[in-house]
């Protein structure tokens, strides 16, 4: 006798695309990440081509829109699906994340808008990204105190520089009143957004690399970032008294650059998802060594000017690369593709490294073509991103 079961499994939910992009949060905040990276690049490129004329210091609104409304997102999106992971805790409900995507977002509009205005105006969206930022900030530290996890080590160091990253905040909307824009570009950048991405690539790339390389064992320092974070501070702390910082520029080049060689990332045996961001690490002694030269040739009184190359070492080169390869990685292995680079994902990151490389260029001899290749880098940037999006972002409204 055969029995027939007369019950039938249920119908999948059927969902929007929309509500599928909020399902997750490496989705809606990847995909506002890039939305945002084009426009505020588009409009930087259109004020150096004298289209149109922003009424804030082009320092202050490249600053601070790549760091909290770009860079931000993207590793909220980022951290947001890993901190869960690192600490043994149930993953954020979108009714936890959603309330900074529009926070965040809402605000970088209001910031593009008022950019036209005055340095004054943009106070009112610092105010409402900061309120985001700091909802991001207090769903991380949820994690961390819930967790029993015993080695929290690496997630502590990240909300450490989360907290310097809200001191930074401050700093810039209290730039209109007490001229605090040194100090605030020096703890954003440094103590917040570069020192995340350390800690980040720190934790993930040699574990990637043990995990996929076979015979390949992790050789961290065990005081790595604490070495790397007095010096972060010492260099902060001369710059903004306008101090030459040869000495923690000197440190910070010596400690990075022999915890790598400690690491010998496997390049060779490595598949393209890996050895991309293998690469990109490798930008952090590239722009330290030319922090270090500008810092040398001063003190003997020969001073060679690099512009802004150091700091686009490491913004484009290093922070750019990781961050499209841990964004590929993950929009993939999320919607249960295998992780990999093809010929198109490997394409971009050229593109990538060519762009730092023009910008870097540009900054050393700004007497060739400045101008036109700052331009350039712009509609590169766009026209990456363009090409990810094209690629990835598609899967990102997928059920």
């Amino acid at each position: 006798m055969v029995f027939v079961s007369s019950l039938t499994p249920p119908e999948p939910v059927k969902t929007t695309a929309l509500q599928n992009l909020a399902a997750q949060p490496h989705r809606i905040f990847f995909f506002a990440g890039v939305v945002q990276s084009v426009l505020f690049v588009a409009l930087i490129g259109l004020q150096y081509a004298g289209l149109v004329s922003l009424h804030v210091s082009v320092g202050l609104y490249h600053a601070y829109a790549m760091t909290f409304i770009v860079f931000t997102q993207f590793f909220a999106g980022f951290l947001l699906t890993t901190f869960p992971r690192y600490l043994s805790r149930p993953s954020a409900s979108p009714k936890a994340y959603l309330p900074i995507v529009w926070l965040i977002n809402g605000g970088g509009l209001l910031f593009m808008a008022l950019s036209f205005v005055s340095a004054m105006a943009l106070v009112v969206s610092m105010l409402m990204i900061l309120a985001g930022y700091v909802k991001l900030c207090l769903l991380l530290l949820d994690f961390q105190t819930k967790s029993t996890v015993t080695n929290k080590s690496d997630t502590t160091w990240m909300l450490r520089a989360f907290a310097l990253g809200l001191v930074g905040q401050l700093l810039f909307i209290a730039d209109p009143f007490l001229s605090t824009y040194a100090l605030a570009l020096g703890v954003s950048f440094y103590l917040y957004l570069f020192f995340i991405v350390l800690i980040v690539s720190q934790k993930m790339m040699p574990f990637f690399a043990a995990n996929t390389i076979l015979g390949y064992s992790m050789n961290k320092s065990k005081h790595f970032l604490l070495f790397v974070f007095v010096a972060l501070i010492l260099k902060v702390i001369l710059e903004a008294l306008s101090i030459n910082a040869f000495v923690a520029d000197s440190a910070l080049f010596g400690i990075i650059t022999y915890e790598l060689l400690k690491w010998r990332l496997p390049f060779r045996k490595s598949p393209a998802i890996l050895w991309v961001l293998f690469l990109s690490i490798w930008w952090v002694p590239v722009g330290f060594g030319l922090f270090v030269v500008q810092d040398f040739s001063a003190l003997v009184g020969h001073a060679i000017y690099l512009e802004k190359s150091p700091l686009h070492a490491l913004a484009l080169g290093y922070f750019t690369t990781v961050l499209v390869g841990f964004g590929t990685r993950v929009i993939l292995g999320h919607s249960g593709r295998t992780p990999k680079a093809d010929m198109y994902a490997v394409t971009l990151f050229g593109l990538i490294q060519a762009m730092a490389l023009i910008r870097i260029i540009a900054g050393i001899f700004p007497q060739f073509g400045y101008l036109h290749a700052v331009l350039t880098v712009a509609v590169l940037w766009i026209v990456i991103f363009g090409l990810w999006s094209k690629r990835y972002i598609g899967i990102l409204f997928e059920k």
